[in-house]
């Protein structure tokens, strides 16, 4: 589950029960100091729902029965994982911490979760929303409307020949920093009925969800799928186009998609509730890298690292006496070498701190601007021919540089030094050949 997700140490039912009263309806009692509900009773997952959303947002809801009952742990994972791409895609860029983020939610469905979780989260994020049921359409609106969020959401009608990303091609003029959607999960009717068959004790919880919010033609990799073709024509109107899917299966699926039409920069990440795993997958066409906490899943087993994306964070371990002499002789690496430019890092934090929300240190990083290879002994040599050319190629390279304290015992050898670790990430660029050749040349010099 996210870091910063408040779920994270489970849920104590009977405290939820004195902040929304009609949930003691529902809670059963396991033992003298635990009560929980029947997740297999669809009245008592649509209180626990509307429970969690009034007291923990806010936000008041309503849910129809035969409609999906969105688990809010859950959904709020994906909102978390949102907000941290859009972090780290402004990492340097100068924000106005105000100013909008343009979010779209595809398939918002009739509870309009993910729009009305975002926006109460972020002040300043708008969404445009599609849903093509009108059942749902129609509650959606109701609920936008009764959290007064009619100014932050707006809902469009979608149909069965409408594009999948329609939001995006309604103002062709307007930018997105964002897509979301959770697809529909099945194929068939016949594909429900296997799953529920596969579950070895049944399903941990009653499904709720009507047949147009579960079910698509070849499943939901079929679907998203259809999205990156899309996409390909409309590339930057939307910085990250991301989706929610239920299968690791249709993760890989999705991934083949987008390397078999040369998108290599796409990020695979996974969510985590109780027995309930969900895996999503984000892709963009603009030169903007994300960490590998964001990008990758972390310790990962080998069946999913298969799929991963290629490293956009690299560590070298190293010793020295202090951090800041560590700084120092980083800074002095750096001052060697031509035609590259860096400065202190305005978001410089310690790698070692886990919280996304630490405070920026002075001394910890660097930012580094390279427009080309000026290290290696084939670009000294190229540059020596090449002198008295002003000309210079476009920024190809943006890496953060910092030092964190590493989870090692000293060097047994020389008791006065310390384990640190030298963490490149690389922030903006195409060609990944120089950002690994950049930390090769900065780790040997440190070392």
């Amino acid at each position: 589950m996210h870091i910063r997700n408040v779920y994270r140490d489970g849920i104590d039912f009977t405290q939820l029960s004195t902040a929304y009263l009609p949930l003691r309806n529902y809670l059963i009692e396991t033992s003298k100091s635990h009560k929980t509900i029947d997740f297999k009773d669809q009245a008592a997952q649509r209180c626990l729902t509307e429970a969690l959303l009034h007291r923990d947002f806010n936000l008041k809801i309503r849910l129809l029965p035969d409609r999906l009952c969105p688990p809010v742990p859950n959904r709020l994972n994906y909102v978390l994982w949102l907000q941290d791409i859009i972090s780290a895609s402004r990492y340097v860029e100068e924000h106005d911490s105000k100013s909008i983020v343009h979010g779209i939610d595809v398939g918002t469905g009739a509870s309009a979760i993910f729009p009305l979780l975002a926006c109460t989260l972020e002040k300043s994020w708008k969404f445009m929303v599609s849903e093509i049921d009108p059942y749902s359409f129609e509650n959606a609106n109701h609920n936008i409307s009764a959290n007064k969020l009619e100014d932050r959401i707006q809902i469009v009608r979608s149909n069965a020949t409408s594009p999948i990303l329609l939001p995006l091609y309604i103002d062709e003029d307007r930018r997105f920093d964002f897509s979301m959607c959770n697809p529909p999960f099945y194929s068939s009717l016949q594909d429900v009925a296997q799953s529920a068959e596969a579950k070895e004790n049944g399903p941990n919880a009653v499904c709720t969800g009507a047949e147009v919010e579960m079910i698509t033609s070849g499943g939901e990799s079929a679907f998203v799928g259809k999205m990156v073709i899309e996409s390909l024509s409309i590339r930057g109107r939307c910085r990250w186009y991301t989706s929610m899917l239920g299968k690791l299966s249709s993760a890989a699926e999705v991934i083949d998609i987008l390397k078999s039409n040369s998108i290599d920069n796409y990020i695979l990440t996974e969510f985590v509730q109780g027995q309930t795993r969900r895996w999503a997958v984000g892709w963009s066409y603009t030169d903007i890298r994300l960490p590998d906490s964001i990008s990758r899943i972390l310790n990962s087993n080998p069946t999913i690292a298969k799929y991963l994306p290629a490293h956009n964070t690299i560590q070298q371990p190293v010793l020295s006496v202090s951090r800041k002499s560590l700084y120092e002789m980083v800074s002095s690496v750096l001052s060697s070498l031509s035609h590259i430019h860096f400065h202190d890092d305005p978001h410089g934090r310690d790698p070692s701190d886990m919280e996304i929300d630490t405070e920026p240190r002075a001394g910890v990083g660097f930012l580094v601007f390279a427009q080309e290879d000026t290290w290696s002994r084939s670009a000294r040599r190229r540059q020596k021919r090449l002198l008295g050319d002003s000309a210079r190629p476009d920024l190809n390279l943006l890496s953060s540089v910092s030092a964190a304290s590493a989870e090692r015992p000293n060097s047994p050898a020389d008791p006065t030094t310390q384990s640190f670790t030298v963490e490149f990430t690389w922030r903006q660029g195409r060609d990944r050949r120089l950002f690994d050749s950049f930390c090769s040349h900065v780790s040997g010099k440190v070392q």
